[in-house]
């Protein structure tokens, strides 16, 4: 029998492809998944399960309660002065879910989602199994910037969305204040939707803005958040939508619809990490790797994307093989253990995506695998 067309075109994520052929190796380092190695703070962890004890964990209410979305609405209001309150949260299965039931509320068949290359892979799959179509800008040329001549190049009468994610992933870029006063004005002036996925906020090196704090766009803006990437929560799959309120019901049945409600004990989690966790930072553990393994790889003769947030390095290499990005990947891997992501993954050839989900100990060692490998290219 015929299945879901969409579905049936597909691709099997590269970024699993890689983690799945790294395991056939005892010795590997692992960069291919951004999982945080940094624990969930153990306090919350146990005061989660000390409710689960006590309590009978019973339906959640769908979209989360007034108190867990009056939490997310404070955190962002008081972070980035946003004017957010409990109609404008839906709580989420993951940040994945969060997008996902977002991009279903919002497209119709053929309407067009804009996104920048380099993507998340998630992106142009979920785009496009909601029947809507992924239009790639290419910011290569705009030396990884948002200008208006791009937007206004890549839009048609057909766009409903502009996605990006802030800090990027893979890039570890971060939008600056003057490219999303771009965005902003880009917005306001059409019909068309923002979503800013914004899950690796927290762990921007430098200064970072919300587009949350832009009040004229409020009722274009879709922000998508979680906990799985600021707090180590991503076996907890739990996320959050900020949308308009006045479609919230509608995000609220799509999501009800596909998941029913988010997980009890998550939402307990989520509540423990806002009011005890919010200031988590572990942020510059992640910005002492992001150098150490930047220098290590220009010293070998990559191009590396300064990274300004998440815990990733994008790096060219063009200098170094004339491999496609697969083949380059897949070669690192069985020539010196070291499992990295190829940039086709993420919509461009001649990069590679380096996770730093690994303690300094490790990355030493990863380094010390990948000077090898060069040398005996030359």
């Amino acid at each position: 029998m015929e299945l879901n067309r969409k579905v049936e075109k597909l691709k099997y994520s590269l970024i699993r492809v890689l983690k799945e052929e790294a395991s056939k190796y005892s010795d590997v380092i692992n960069l291919t998944i951004g999982e945080p190695d940094i624990p969930t703070p153990k306090e919350l962890v146990m005061e989660a399960m000390k409710y689960g004890e006590e309590n009978q964990l019973n339906y959640a209410q769908a979209g989360g309660n007034e108190k867990i979305r009056k939490l997310v609405a404070d955190y962002y209001n008081n972070k980035y002065g946003s004017s957010y309150d409990i109609d404008n949260i839906i709580m989420n299965v993951g940040g994945s879910e969060a997008l996902s039931s977002s991009l279903k509320t919002i497209l119709n068949p053929d309407d067009e989602v804009m996104i920048t290359a380099p993507f998340y892979p998630g992106y142009p799959a979920m785009i496009e199994t909601n029947y809507g179509k992924t239009v790639v800008m290419d910011i290569s040329k705009t030396d990884f910037k948002i200008t208006k001549e791009l937007l206004e190049e890549y839009v048609s009468d057909k766009t409903k969305a502009i996605l990006f994610s802030n800090p990027c992933n893979p890039s570890g870029n971060v939008m600056s204040i003057e490219e999303m006063k771009i965005v902003v004005d880009f917005i306001s002036e059409r019909e068309i939707f923002l979503i800013s996925d914004e899950i690796y906020s927290s762990l921007a090196f430098y200064d970072y803005y919300s587009f949350s704090s832009f009040e004229k766009i409020k009722d274009k803006l879709i922000i998508i958040n979680g906990f799985s990437k600021s707090h180590s929560m991503t076996g907890w799959r739990i996320g959050y939508t900020i949308c308009p309120s006045k479609y919230r019901k509608n995000f609220l049945n799509t999501s009800f619809y596909t998941l029913s409600c988010p997980m009890t004990l998550s939402l307990k989690g989520a509540e423990i990490a806002l009011e005890k966790f919010s200031n988590l930072n572990v942020v510059e553990i992640y910005k002492e790797r992001a150098e150490y393994m930047s220098k290590i790889l220009e010293s070998l003769g990559f191009k590396v994307l300064k990274p300004k947030g998440a815990f990733y390095i994008f790096a060219e290499y063009s200098k170094i093989s004339d491999l496609n990005s697969l083949d380059f990947a897949m070669d690192i891997l069985k020539k010196v253990r070291v499992a990295v992501v190829p940039g086709i993954s993420f919509g461009v050839e001649k990069y590679i995506r380096v996770a730093l989900t690994v303690d300094m100990e490790k990355l030493k060692i990863s380094a010390e695998r990948l000077k090898k490998y060069c040398d005996e290219l030359k």
